[in-house]
């Protein structure tokens, strides 16, 4: 059975810690990457690629093995793997396809020009790890260049039943040209500047009116004004989650957990005082008191 996780992207810098890959299981990886050119932000110094560093042990060597290393962009994901008489779609090379004449080796992945670079087939990076009988130990330390805007994946396979358990440790910094935050979530880092300038610029106006108006201020209007800090809020700390993203390649627990309680606390607030708004609160009153003998 195979298995190809696929990993979600909580950084941009993957650490693998003796993480196991089993015989017969894909790792994918999946993020959006700007080429230097077309990227909405660069500076002089910036690139655009992928830097692998990994180590591999097998604990119970006992013969040959491999393990395989694939990058590519996404328009290249038909020039993996084979369709087999179930018309069933597999990444890895197995016996019976390789005897069919589908693929060429059994227990290697599949990839149509194994991976050769030509008209058909620009981009496809792949890496062989070869364990030569009983060696226990492989590396792989290599910067893959982008060189075309999009999806790109990242794909470590062991399609060998042969090769047995893997360790897998190291790290694969995805660097874009504004740094490491994904292209996908690139546009978070602009909008939630924007909106932290602006919700400063509606505070400080609201606090400046308030200042003026305060011998006739309504409850209400303080609680407006209480809404509008918490949007301030919810913006800083999104901005700053995704600037710290930007520059480490990672995200902080604590930016997360602020900005989706203060995302939250602003929305609950806003609602109650439309609730209220709507029943009346601070625009009507209960009773008209001394003045209603003057109504007619």
């Amino acid at each position: 059975m195979l298995s190809l996780p696929l990993l979600a992207p909580p950084a941009n810098v993957y650490v693998y810690a003796q993480e196991a890959l089993d015989p017969n299981v894909i790792w994918a990886r999946r993020v959006g990457m700007w080429t230097v050119a077309e990227a909405p932000s660069r500076t002089v110094d910036s690139v655009a690629e992928v830097r692998l560093s990994l180590r591999f042990e097998r604990p119970a060597a006992a013969g040959p093995g491999l393990v395989q290393l694939l990058f590519f962009h996404s328009s290249e994901l038909s020039l993996l793997g084979t369709t087999d008489s179930d018309g069933r779609r597999a990444l890895c090379c197995t016996d019976r396809a390789a005897a069919a004449g589908a693929c060429r080796r059994a227990g290697m992945l599949v990839v149509r020009g194994d991976g050769e670079a030509d008209e058909q087939q620009p981009g496809v990076w792949v890496r062989d790890v070869p364990f030569r009988g009983p060696e226990a130990t492989g590396a792989v330390d290599a910067t893959v260049r982008v060189s075309r805007s999009g999806v790109h994946y990242l794909l470590l396979a062991s399609c060998a039943p042969s090769t047995g358990s893997v360790l897998v440790s190291g790290s694969t910094a995805w660097l874009n040209p504004h740094g490491y935050l994904p292209a996908e979530l690139y546009a978070f880092l602009p909008f939630f500047g924007a909106m932290a300038a602006l919700y400063s610029a509606l505070l400080a106006l609201w606090v400046g009116l308030c200042v003026r108006h305060r011998s006739l201020l309504l409850p209400l209007q303080v609680y407006i004004g209480g809404v509008i800090l918490l949007g301030w809020l919810e913006a800083v700390t999104w901005y700053r989650d995704y600037d710290l993203f930007n520059a480490g390649g990672s995200r902080g627990v604590v930016p997360i957990v602020l900005g989706v309680l203060a995302s939250t606390a602003k929305k609950t607030v806003s609602r109650l005082l439309l609730l209220v708004v709507c029943l009346g609160y601070g625009v009507v009153r209960p009773t008209l008191g001394a003045t209603a003998s003057r109504v007619c």
